[in-house]
């Protein structure tokens, strides 16, 4: 009786300190997602209103500027900015790097990159910017111009990628001793097998670095694919506005189960920032569109009922998913420690003597399997936070900046000072909605044990990443919406 006395409070203590961590966690994520969210939604605010103004230097407002004067002034002020940030982010990368050589008290590292970086990609820069300047002039629509700017960028990300690899491999001291490992080894190779190709040369590592970017470019000419497509439909009521929601989420969820689905097959479990980038911009890509749908609604009633229903949905889809994924592993684990595959394995191994190391391989493999499920997973939950925040931010600064431009078909028939008023007033609600919806989900999904503090290690990257992302949306959003008379 007296042990039994002695191991409730023991129970009861571990039990409190559980949920402080979780509590600590979940508001620590939580606060990382808010302060990234943050960041992107300002610089997205910065380059709207840029947009919004067009040619500065022609010294006369937008309405006076002609079309196309307008969209190349648009597609230059996105290209300052992406650029801008691409370069960030694999600046980002590389300041986790010390330079080879370079004593750390005379330079700092930020410097140190910075300078290299910009160096090697400007090149870069001005081409596609004088490209961008001759090729637009000529575009007739600016919804056809848009994927020109996409292959473009596409482009340049590749060769920044390129640029920033290049560094790493020869001016970094780990890239340098990993250099030489692999062309000891190859050398090696080299010597067993004769008739082994030699090392790729730079133009097909190019060609690599282009097919591993391209799902970011697939989202992109999606994303503006389903802008174009849905500011075409008319939503005047609630009985449309449903549907379109329902299908905006169910597109949404296809999305992140095919961007799952490609990480899965791969033979490497991928690391956190590709997890993160595959699943995180076609998210943010939909949710945009439909947070900018609900604010351009004449009934804010309506809009607000469904921002509940919505915030309601979300914390059921995340419960739901969390607990499949939680009986997947149970059924992976079953699976490892079966009885039958243990004595198959057993039966196996007596029959032929060097397959005894086939069970080890086999629970391997499925201890493989669990972790990159429950890191997939993960990758979705924080890439889904980071989607709404971001997602409303966009959606009031493009009805902020374009609700009453006059090159624009936005706007829900009130006067420019009410219409910003009620659309501060719902994206407020909103906000707080989905706070309390992350802080109850993250605290139900870290308790069932998704680890979602991996992810805080990669925070400049995720921070700028993400920057980059609420850019593209604002670009994409912009082109779908801009007014078919002037386009």
């Amino acid at each position: 009786m007296l042990s039994a006395n002695r191991i409730r409070p023991e129970v009861s203590t571990a039990s409190s300190r559980r949920t402080r961590d979780v509590w600590s966690t979940t508001t620590r994520t939580l606060g990382k997602v808010l302060r990234n969210s943050l960041l992107s939604t300002a610089i997205a605010w910065i380059f709207a209103f840029c947009c919004s103004v067009g040619n500065v230097f022609s010294g006369r407002g937008a309405d006076a500027q002609s079309t196309q004067e307008f969209l190349v002034a648009k597609m230059l002020w996105f290209h300052y900015f992406f650029c801008a940030a691409t370069v960030s982010i694999f600046l980002s990368l590389l300041l986790t790097e010390q330079p080879a050589g370079l004593v750390p008290t005379t330079r700092s590292p930020l410097a140190h990159w910075s300078r290299r970086m910009a160096w090697l990609t400007s090149p870069y820069f001005f081409v596609v910017c004088k490209l961008l300047s001759v090729v637009l002039e000529s575009a007739k629509t600016a919804k056809a111009s848009v994927y020109f700017t996409h292959i473009c960028f596409y482009v340049f990300v590749g060769c920044t990628d390129v640029q920033a690899r290049f560094l790493y491999r020869s001016e970094t001291a780990r890239g340098q001793v990993r250099t030489r490992q692999q062309l000891m080894r190859h050398q090696r190779r080299l010597s067993e097998r004769p008739d082994r190709k030699p090392l790729p040369p730079e133009r097909r590592r190019f060609v690599r670095v282009l097919l591993e970017d391209l799902p970011l470019v697939a989202s992109a000419v999606f994303a503006t694919a389903y802008v174009h497509t849905v500011s075409a439909i008319k939503i005047a009521t609630q009985w449309d506005l449903a549907p379109f929601a329902l299908c905006s989420i169910s597109l949404k969820l296809l999305l992140q189960e095919m961007a799952k689905g490609l990480l899965t097959r791969k033979r490497r479990t991928p690391n956190m920032r590709s997890m993160a980038i595959t699943v995180a911009a076609p998210t943010i890509l939909v949710d945009t569109q439909l947070r900018t749908v609900l604010l351009c609604q004449d009934n804010a009633s309506m809009t607000v009922v469904v921002s509940l229903l919505l915030a309601i949905a979300e914390v059921c889809v995340r419960v739901v998913k969390t607990a499949y994924v939680q009986w997947h592993v149970h059924r992976l684990d079953a699976q490892r420690h079966s009885p039958f595959a243990i004595s198959l394995a057993a039966k196996s191994a007596t029959k032929i003597a060097h397959v005894h190391v086939a069970p080890v391989r086999t629970t391997s493999s499925l201890r493989l399997r669990v972790h990159r499920l429950l890191s997939l997973h993960a990758a979705e939950v924080y890439a889904d936070m980071y989607a709404e925040y971001i997602a409303m931010g966009c959606s009031y600064g493009i009805l902020f900046f374009f609700g009453a431009h006059a090159k624009y078909q936005l706007g829900n028939g009130e006067t420019p000072a009410a219409s910003r008023w009620t659309n501060a007033s719902i994206t407020g609600l909103q906000l707080a909605l989905e706070v309390v919806v992350d802080l109850v989900a993250c605290a139900l999904e870290i308790r069932r044990g998704i680890d979602l503090e991996r992810f805080n290690q990669d925070d400049a990257f995720l921070a700028v990443f993400m920057v980059a992302v609420a850019l593209v949306n604002v670009h994409t959003r912009l082109n779908g919406y801009m007014s078919t008379s002037t386009s």
